[in-house]
């Protein structure tokens, strides 16, 4: 593939269904490939390879004209000039596993409008590619209790190094099986590099492995914790599938 070729998944308009802006009208470009497993993930079509994505047209039809992958960055911009006037979400799969072509293409975009990554924040060093490109960084610091992965602390903090440069927020998300020894390291972690930044607690959502919801008091109880050291601390559940929206 050229540095100037991506491969997507679907370009569409909706709501934001996650973090402080849920709600806002957003443009979301979703990409393919992520290298993490999380046993909540819900978006495995990122780990298949498509020979072909889905566009949105006209924004918030839901009806969706189809096209090759991979996509060139000029046909790309086209592509999205129906949904400018708002925000844009860089989505996956994880968007920084293309962070070459990312680099390459958003200042050739020139949106108008702020630019969202949203990301695992497990790859400083490909942020460190594009962090001048966007406008807010939506990260995630993953807990190995509720993903069933190894940790990744030492990438987290390199990685809200470089974030904290714009605007960013970090999202954890939370289950029964929550380890308060990791959520711990979690807010040390956020105490350390950036410490006025929202702390979200994202309640799992069922899909992938898991199946139950975190119970009210356990919610309430991972709440407090975080609270009794971090200053801007909020419970945030993903709407989207609430609403039954993309």
């Amino acid at each position: 593939m050229k540095p100037m070729q991506t491969n997507l998944i679907e370009i569409f308009s909706s709501f934001q269904g996650e973090g402080p802006h849920v709600g806002e009208p957003m443009a979301f470009l979703r990409l393919q490939d992520c290298a993490l497993s999380c046993r909540f993930c819900d978006t495995p079509a990122s780990f298949e390879r498509h020979a072909r994505f889905r566009v949105e047209g006209p924004p918030q039809s839901g009806q969706f004209r189809y096209f090759p992958n991979p996509v060139e960055g000029a046909p790309l911009i086209d592509l999205l000039k129906p949904f400018a006037g708002q925000a844009l979400s860089l989505t996956g799969g994880e968007p920084l596993q293309q962070a070459d072509f990312l680099a390459a293409w958003l200042p050739r975009l020139r949106w108008s409008s702020p630019v969202l990554l949203e990301t695992n924040g497990v790859l400083p060093a490909a942020l460190a590619k594009v962090i001048d490109f966007v406008d807010i960084v939506s990260m995630d610091i993953k807990l190995p209790s509720v993903t069933g992965m190894r940790p990744y602390w030492k990438e987290h903090a390199e990685f809200l190094r470089i974030a904290r440069a714009k605007e960013v927020y970090v999202k954890v998300v939370v289950s029964n099986p929550t380890d308060l020894s990791e959520l711990k390291e979690a807010i040390a972690l956020v105490e350390a590099e950036a410490p006025g930044v929202p702390f979200i607690l994202q309640p799992v959502t069922p899909a992938g492995e898991v199946r139950e919801r975190i119970p009210e008091e356990r919610l309430k109880e991972l709440y407090r914790f975080s609270k009794q050291h971090l200053e801007d601390v909020r419970v945030i559940p993903q709407v989207h599938p609430i609403l039954g929206l993309l």
